[in-house]
């Protein structure tokens, strides 16, 4: 089965202040996530009366694009062939530790969000989620964390929420630290 990823294109259409496709097929971007196959993107895009061909649109469109499994980039018959034999690397000078990443904060909250979302709120999670998909700054996320938390404890109760809410700001808080100078994560 396939799974799509976004674009650099289709990235660009979701942070756009107005999209420039149908909110139909804009609703269906959203919900490709590069780890749900299009068969699971289909199956919810039905559920909520989107168009069954929105994934043909968006991949012809550039929105998005084929992400095989077991590979990055090689479609499956091409990853099956072996590389060449590569000589062995010359010793390198040991090398000091990477620099940390400095949006590392913000891609564990926002990946926090996303997971959390669609685990505990599903389909009702949808406008959360466009909501999620368009926020660019940890602060944005964070401002999320109390709606996101009313929803679950609506849905399962306070001690799922309760439990939701305080990972959630402990990794905004993470995330808010490591982009003040002067403070270490």
């Amino acid at each position: 089965m396939t799974v799509y990823k976004k674009t650099q294109k289709g990235m660009n259409e979701l942070l756009a202040r107005s999209p420039s496709i149908d909110v139909r097929i804009f609703n269906v971007l959203v919900l490709v996530d590069g780890v749900r196959e299009s068969a699971e993107v289909n199956a919810l895009a039905v559920q909520a009366d989107l168009p069954v061909d929105a994934l043909e649109i968006l991949f012809h469109g550039g929105f998005i694009e084929k992400k095989y499994k077991g590979s990055s980039a090689l479609p499956p018959a091409e990853a099956a062939v072996p590389a060449p034999p590569k000589p062995p690397p010359a010793p390198k000078p040991p090398k000091a530790a990477p620099a940390p990443d400095k949006y590392q904060g913000f891609n564990n909250l926002y990946s926090y969000l996303v997971a959390q979302t669609k685990a505990l709120l599903g389909l009702r999670g949808f406008m959360y989620q466009l909501r999620i998909e368009r926020a660019t700054t940890a602060p944005e996320l964070k401002a999320l964390i109390g709606e996101l938390g009313e929803a679950i404890a609506r849905k399962h109760g306070v001690e799922v929420a309760r439990a939701f809410a305080h990972e959630g700001e402990r990794l905004a808080n993470q995330a808010l630290a490591e982009r003040m100078p002067g403070t270490s994560a």
